[in-house]
């Protein structure tokens, strides 16, 4: 018990020190705006088509869009992220951060490594039931001038933190789609969907369908949910949620889902972990030479 404490507790101090940081200053200087463009790729009348099935019937078309996303079994994907978040007077709309993600259903798993050299995090990395099912990361840099080094903090630590507005066990397209059913469940009567067409998305060069959400603000601080989906893959590509202003709280954009992947137990390896390994096995070599 001593030992997951004392993790922990070094783990709270990098979040809290980075966070007030990176949260002081000026706001976000960029934010993850669909913007509608020339539909190039797709033929006017295949568009028209495709459009008016999901016009007819919204909501029978979200239904198809969870079918796929639960159909999904393995995926890598360009994932972006853009969330407001902080501790009280510091919570501020942070810069997106595009992120190579691994996703795994069975067991369930998931690999971050943070691409943008100006960001704090480095890796992250989840395998259920391993590591006392615990998250393992590695920031970009250490405390105090060290060398980063491996954590293992709680699921809900970066939530309780001001880090992240999920634990990393909701993260993918199928858990999306799951909040997004939850909250029309929650509603009731109470909701309104509308078909807005079909756009072009700046961050993915995607043709998209574009459907906005609204449910009952005494349920949602964040009553606005945008939707965006793939008109070829029929698989979400963004999603935005906001106030009832119009303020953006978080959006989040998937981009290059592959799922012609086969995953292993090393996929979900952090880079320091291999290197460990690698050290240890290097210096059994030696010592076993005579």
């Amino acid at each position: 018990m001593k030992h997951f404490i004392g993790s922990k507790t070094r783990a709270c101090l990098w979040l809290m020190g980075i966070a007030l940081a990176s949260t002081a200053g000026c706001a976000a200087k960029r934010t993850i705006s669909p913007v509608a463009g020339p539909l190039d790729g797709i033929a006017p009348e295949q568009a028209d088509t495709r459009a008016e099935v999901v016009r007819k019937d919204p909501v029978a078309y979200l239904h198809k869009v969870a079918k796929n996303c639960r159909a999904l079994q393995q995926y890598t994907v360009m994932f972006t992220r853009q969330e407001r978040r902080g501790l009280g007077f510091f919570k501020t709309l942070r810069e997106p951060e595009l992120i190579a993600c691994k996703f795994r259903r069975e067991p369930f798993s998931i690999y971050m490594k943070w691409l943008d050299p100006d960001i704090k995090y480095g890796e992250s990395t989840y395998v259920a039931g391993r590591e006392d099912n615990k998250v393992r990361f590695v920031p970009r840099h250490g405390l105090f001038g060290l060398p980063p080094s491996i954590t293992r903090i709680g699921l809900r630590t970066p939530v309780i933190w001001g880090e992240s507005r999920y634990p990393l066990t909701d993260f993918g397209l199928e858990r999306m789609m799951e909040r997004t059913f939850a909250s029309i469940e929650r509603a009731g009567d109470d909701w309104t969907i509308l078909y807005q067409g079909l756009t072009k998305l700046s961050e993915t060069d995607r043709v998209a369908h574009y459907l906005r959400l609204e449910f009952p603000p005494s349920q949602h601080k964040t009553p606005i949910q945008e939707l965006f989906v793939d008109i070829e893959t029929d698989l979400p590509v963004c999603t935005r949620i906001l106030y009832h202003s119009g303020k953006l709280e978080a959006a989040y954009v998937w981009a290059d889902v592959n799922t012609d992947v086969t995953f292993t137990e090393e996929d979900f390896l952090l880079d320091a972990e291999r290197e460990q390994r690698d050290e240890q096995t290097q210096a059994a070599t030696a010592s076993d030479e005579p």
